[in-house]
């Protein structure tokens, strides 16, 4: 399986995080051969033509070779090199043996409907698609794209150190302890700047970019961490996915509509951290978490101080079984060898 993608970068949040652990995943199942595309251009006029030559060559021989490929999606058009080259060269591959993961689609994502229009034309040259839920399924489905041609992830895996210690998410009521990892500037998550102290009967852990300090007695800042190592820091016993302001005001705006279709990263790495998780009533993601009992939703952040914790121990019972899931590439392998099987390489 030849998988192409963008090539991956050091940094301090999860975005190369997940086309990452697909790689790794699969090449554990299968003899994969990566193609990375550089998505910064080079000004050495040599090393443009060389790249230009190594795209077109990489796609012509997975054509030639009858390869399977894996595009990991938005493809890699940022640059003014890579947009014409990539796309061009898209035309070289075998359509019937060719899928693409998706991990963003960014005209839902920035509501903006030139993106989305585009998006959906490349889209529709595939036969394979894979999407993160059934919500997201129904998107491409009501923009014109078979049915047949699309399938369903579930959860994004995520890989990390498999030793867990059970014992630290242990529910002390007392001591409540609610973690938030991700993007914490002001314009991202302007929640956390809403928050009262005399509101709330928790504390929460931020982890991430975006601040450096603490916000107040109860809203504590922890760090940052790589991805990699990043859900053994977690200090907690529920995990937040939130966006945008406290209460649903901006429900149809921005990246808090965005989590109606999508499942945020964040999900993966609070499974692969062990902790039940906090969700948006209206987000995509809070059907997973309901069909396996793996945390509470709620409409406002107020509401995290009126959470029944009664059951908590039953659904971290429940976090830990999928978090073997996760950690071990569940999610992906089942996919990847569903949609093989339909192709008949399997």
């Amino acid at each position: 399986m030849n998988i192409m993608t963008i090539k991956a970068t050091e940094n301090f949040h999860a975005g190369q995080k997940a086309p990452s652990d697909i790689i790794e995943i699969l090449k554990k199942e299968y003899d994969v051969r990566m193609t990375f595309f550089d998505e910064l251009p080079t000004k050495k006029f040599f090393k443009k033509i060389t790249k230009r030559l190594n795209y077109t060559y990489q796609f012509l021989r997975s054509r030639i070779k009858k390869e399977v490929v894996l595009l990991q999606f938005p493809y890699p058009e940022t640059s003014k090199i890579l947009n014409p080259i990539f796309l061009f060269n898209m035309k070289f591959l075998n359509k019937k043996k060719t899928i693409v993961l998706i991990h963003d689609l960014n005209g839902l994502r920035y509501q903006d409907d030139y993106i989305h229009q585009v998006e959906i034309k490349r889209l529709k040259k595939i036969k394979y698609i894979i999407v993160h839920n059934d919500i997201m399924k129904q998107k491409l489905i009501d923009n014109g794209i078979d049915k047949n041609n699309i399938y369903v992830l579930e959860l994004f895996d995520y890989l990390c150190d498999d030793t867990f210690n059970k014992e630290k998410n242990k529910l002390n009521k007392k001591n409540l302890k609610v973690v938030y990892a991700g993007n914490l500037a002001k314009e991202k998550s302007p929640f956390i700047h809403e928050i009262k102290d005399r509101k709330i009967n928790y504390t929460l852990n931020l982890y991430g970019i975006g601040i450096d300090k603490d916000i107040s007695k109860k809203i504590i800042y922890n760090g940052k961490y790589s991805a990699e190592i990043l859900p053994s820091k977690l200090d907690g016993n529920l995990g937040l996915i939130w966006d945008g302001l406290a209460t649903e005001e901006d429900s149809n705006i921005g990246m808090k509509n965005y989590t109606k279709i999508n499942n945020p990263h964040k999900m993966s790495c609070y499974m692969a951290a062990g902790l039940p998780v906090i969700v948006w009533n209206k987000s995509a993601i809070s059907k997973f978490v309901k069909k396996y009992d793996l945390g509470y939703t709620i409409n406002s952040i107020e509401d995290i101080s009126k959470i029944d914790l009664s059951d908590y121990e039953e659904k971290l019972e429940k976090v830990l079984k999928v978090r073997e899931k996760v950690i071990n590439g569940y999610y992906t392998k089942r996919i990847i060898e569903k949609i093989l099987k339909d192709m008949g390489e399997l």
